[in-house]
C-alpha cells in the first residue's frame, strides 16, 4: 500500500501540478475538480467504488464489454491478485488532487524572475522544470511524501468499506488488521501492539523521507 500510494500519488500529482502551473485555460476549474474527491467521506467512496467494481453490473466490466476486452474482466474485489491494485487506484483517484494542490502552491511560490532568467538563457520548459522548479519545491515534496506514507499506513474507512480486508486477508492493512484483532477476536493487547507498531512505522517513514528528500535551504530576494 505504501509503495503503491507513493508511485500513484507523487509523480502523477507532480505531472498535473506542472501542467496547471503553465497557466492552462480553466486552471482554477480543474484545481477544484481534482481536489473535490478528497473532501468526500472515505466510506461513501468505498461503497460507491465497490458498486463500480462489481463483477456482474459494475461499470468497469461493462466498459470492458463495450470495448471488446472481455478477457480483461475480473471479479476485481474478490480476487487476491487484483484487489489491492483496485483499492490503490481508488485511493489515487481520491487524493491525487490533494497532493497536486500542495505541489502547485509550492510552484506558485517560486519567483517568476527565475523562470524569466532561464528563458532568456534559452532554457526550454522541460529544462526549467527539472533544473529550476523541481529543486526549489523539494522541501515541499518531502512534506508531501511524509503525508502520503503516513496516510497510506493508516488507511481504514475506504478499505473497510470496500473489502473489509478480504478476500482471505489479501487487502488487509495495519489499521483494518488492528480492528479485526481488537473487535472481532477481542485480542485487545494484540491490537494495542499493532497500534504501537503503526506509530513506529510512521516515525521511521518520516525519518526515511527526511533523508531521501534532504536539501539545502534556498534563499532568494
Amino acid at each position: 500500500m505504501v509503495i503503491g500510494s507513493m508511485l500513484a500519488h507523487l509523480p502523477i500529482a507532480l505531472l498535473l501540478a506542472g501542467i496547471l502551473f503553465d497557466k492552462v485555460k480553466g486552471s482554477n476549474f480543474f484545481q477544484s475538480i481534482f481536489f473535490l474527491p478528497c473532501v468526500i467521506c472515505g466510506a461513501a467512496i468505498g461503497l460507491t467504488w465497490s458498486f463500480i467494481y462489481n463483477s456482474e453490473f459494475g461499470l468497469v466490466n461493462r466498459i470492458l464489454d463495450i470495448l471488446g476486452l472481455v478477457q480483461l474482466k475480473h471479479q476485481w474485489l474478490s480476487e487476491e491478485k487484483t484487489v489491492m491494485i483496485s483499492i490503490i487506484f481508488v485511493i489515487m483517484w481520491q487524493y491525487v488532487g490533494y497532493h497536486c494542490i500542495i505541489q502547485l502552491a509550492a510552484m506558485k511560490n517560486i519567483p517568476a524572475s527565475l523562470f524569466e532568467a532561464a528563458a532568456i538563457d534559452g532554457a526550454s520548459k522541460g529544462y526549467q522544470f527539472f533544473h529550476v522548479t523541481l529543486p526549489l519545491i523539494k522541501p515541499i515534496l518531502k512534506i508531501d511524501a511524509v503525508l502520503i506514507i503516513t496516510g497510506s499506513l493508516k488507511y481504514f474507512d475506504l478499505v473497510f468499506a470496500m473489502t473489509g480486508g478480504g478476500p482471505n486477508h489479501s487487502s488487509e492493512v495495519l489499521s483494518t488488521y488492528m480492528y479485526y484483532q481488537g473487535f472481532r477476536t477481542l485480542k485487545y493487547g494484540y491490537a494495542s501492539a499493532i497500534g504501537n507498531v503503526l506509530v513506529l512505522l510512521c516515525i521511521v517513514a518520516v525519518a526515511i523521507s527526511n533523508t531521501v528528500f534532504k536539501s539545502k535551504d534556498v534563499k532568494w530576494s
